[in-house]
């Protein structure tokens, strides 16, 4: 039977998906207005991986764009995403996230309860990404015909073609409307969402959120500690920001910070998401890694809520130890968060990448 979600899963989901966000993926206050306002909507079913119908045909619902550019984007803008699919003739059973995240992992939740849709708990990645194509699940690699929408304020767009073309598209609307933009997309069957997305992976972030949450009375570090515990990663410094640049472009969030504990510094740079982490040149961690941070009071903070002079923790989570979807085994997928970055990602990956 699906699991039926009470507001306490809302909270937990959005503490949670905010530590698999690994810097991006959405504020977890966020998420909680979106969950909680689904609940008031309707009934959220959340279906296993086993539980659902293989043969049911899912889209994805998720935020894109740079999250310092929010823009105008409204609850109802999801909605009228997923409904401007059907007006264009695409036919869908249930909706899944596209991502962990402090919002994303409520990808579709909306929807659902609109919709009277179950939501299936095998999203295309079980951690934040700063692409479509990360989160695809490998479908640029068939003769798939992609279908894509996306709302804002003012703006509504319906793209077909290829993987690429269509990310191209609204990944442009997200630039020139500088906007969050509400995205459905790509209707899947579950049994290829079992295979090469993250089954499980909802599950599992609203059961690390109910680790972090027991600790939210023992103070910052035991929240920081149970979380990186439950993840099986590691705490790899308490330190001040003491550089930090940021720049929106195209249509991601694109920055370095400098954390300094003592004589020892680290550098994290981002596309959205934390892409790397490094110490005195040393390449320590590459994303799908997941590195993730907690300001001074323990609690999970994005990329975009970084600021020059701020405390955090830096915990590093290895990529073996989460649910990754197969968007993000592919090297192609890198070539555009690499050129944001100007740093290389692909040759720290070798033997992890698909060919």
């Amino acid at each position: 039977m699906p699991r039926i979600v009470t507001k306490e899963d809302v909270e937990a989901l959005a503490y949670g998906g905010a530590i698999l966000g690994g810097g991006g993926g959405g504020w977890p206050e966020t998420g909680l207005r979106t969950g909680s306002l689904a609940l008031e909507i309707g009934k959220i079913e959340l279906w296993g991986p086993d539980e659902a119908d293989p043969e049911w045909k899912v889209i994805t619902s998720a935020a894109l764009g740079a999250p310092t550019e929010r823009g105008n984007t409204k609850p109802m803008h999801y909605l009228r995403a997923a409904k401007l699919l059907r007006e264009v003739g695409v036919e869908f059973h249930g909706v899944i996230a596209a991502e962990n995240g402090g919002h994303n992992s409520f990808g579709g939740w909306l929807i659902a309860a609109a919709l009277g849709l179950p939501v299936v708990d095998t999203p295309g990645d079980g951690r934040a990404h700063p692409t479509a194509m990360m989160g695809s699940m490998g479908l640029h690699r068939l003769d798939y015909r992609s279908v894509k929408t996306g709302v804002t304020e003012g703006s509504e767009v319906v793209a077909w073609g290829t993987l690429q073309t269509t990310s191209n598209v609204i990944r442009s609307q997200a630039r020139d409307m500088k906007a969050l933009i509400a995205m459905a997309r790509d209707p899947v069957p579950v049994s290829y969402t079992r295979e090469h997305g993250a089954p499980g992976a909802i599950q599992m972030a609203i059961d690390l959120g109910y680790a972090f949450l027991a600790a939210k009375d023992k103070g910052a570090e035991a929240k920081v500690k149970a979380a990186t515990e439950f993840l099986g990663g590691e705490l790899v410094c308490k330190g001040r920001i003491t550089k930090m640049t940021i720049e929106a472009k195209g249509g991601f969030d694109v920055g370095f910070a400098t954390i300094r504990q003592g004589g020892e510094e680290w550098e994290l740079s981002y596309v959205n998401e934390y892409m790397t982490l490094e110490k005195d040149g040393e390449r320590l961690a590459t994303f799908p890694d997941l590195m993730t941070t907690f300001d001074e009071e323990g609690d999970p903070v994005t990329s975009a809520s970084l600021a020059k002079g701020q405390t955090v923790y830096v915990v590093n989570v290895p990529k073996e130890k989460i649910s990754v979807g197969d968007g993000n085994r592919y090297s192609e997928n890198y070539e555009v968060v690499e050129a944001a970055l100007g740093r290389p990602m692909v040759k720290h990956l070798e033997g992890y990448l698909k060919g």
